[in-house]
């Protein structure tokens, strides 16, 4: 796994702020420190968007300044209507060519959300 890169989905990230016990046991923990960690603007901004309070808006600010956030390049939209087929949402399809474009593995704790094939996906 070392040298990897990890497109990390918005569930993952949730789950490790609301780990309640030794923050080493959690599995993101793993790809923190044998890789090197990014999100999306959007997932961003679907964090920002669920704080309820200063204390969690103080541990997602934390956290996404300790990786990468990416954001949106216009390229790719172009390929939206080649991969609409396999998503239910935009949000996912645009979520998989970040991953596609960058040669990032996606690791993600929903299952069959994202086509197999040309991305590595981690299940947790």
């Amino acid at each position: 796994m070392n040298n990897k890169q990890f497109l990390l989905e918005t569930d993952v990230i949730i789950d490790y702020l609301n780990f309640n016990g030794n923050r080493l046991e959690s599995k993101l923990i793993k790809f923190l420190s044998e890789g090197k960690c990014f999100t999306t603007i959007l997932n961003a901004s679907e964090l920002y968007f669920h704080c309820k309070d200063e204390t969690q808006f103080n541990a997602v600010n934390k956290f996404l300044f300790s990786i990468n956030i990416l954001g949106l390049h216009p390229r790719y939209s172009l390929k939206v209507s080649e991969f609409s087929y396999k998503f239910s949402n935009v949000r996912d399809c645009l979520f998989y060519l970040v991953a596609f474009f960058n040669n990032l593995v996606i690791v993600t704790k929903q299952e069959h959300i994202f086509p197999e094939g040309n991305v590595e996906i981690i299940l947790l």
